[in-house]
């Protein structure tokens, strides 16, 4: 029923989220966080790098997927950041046609100080807050996006 407590929450729940989202894909934000690390990159560079840091060596379609990009997209990509020495690309010894993409010393260098940046300003960001708070906020969001994973996307008349 419009109008309830329960929508204008979910509501409220939907703009805060679009709002991180934006923040978080923000290429403003991207290009601050490189250039605090010492490192002039594009934001899918940042993207790529973030998801090669967490992942280790990863197929180029499991990197494209990691990272919420397109196949041809992450292939422009890596050639830049091929040239800029920071990732290289081998083929599979299990299946020669599967390509691996792994960060260089420079690169896994790079992404450490890409991730220490942006977990440094999260931890600023958050110095009011409890322990205990960061870990609810932590665990609720790990759970949304599990959530929202699982769940169908539906029409709006449906």
């Amino acid at each position: 029923m419009a109008g309830t407590g329960d929508d204008d929450i979910d509501e409220k729940l939907l703009v805060a989220l679009q709002r991180l989202g934006r923040l978080m894909s923000s290429r403003q934000v991207a290009s601050d966080i490189s250039g605090a690390a010492g490192v002039e990159l594009s934001q899918q560079g940042v993207q790529l790098l973030r998801a090669l840091h967490r992942s280790g060596e990863a197929p180029v379609a499991a990197l494209a997927s990691a990272s919420q990009m397109d196949i041809g997209a992450v292939s422009r990509q890596l050639r830049l950041l091929e040239d800029a020495g920071l990732v290289t690309r081998s083929s599979s010894p299990a299946d020669r046609r599967v390509v691996l993409v792994d960060t260089t010393d420079s690169g896994a260098r790079v992404a450490a100080r890409i991730r220490d940046v942006g977990l440094r300003h999260l931890t600023e960001s958050l110095s009011g807050w409890s322990a205990t708070d960061r870990r609810r906020v932590a665990d609720l969001l790990a759970r949304l996006v599990t959530d929202l994973q699982r769940t169908d996307i539906r029409a709006a008349d449906e």
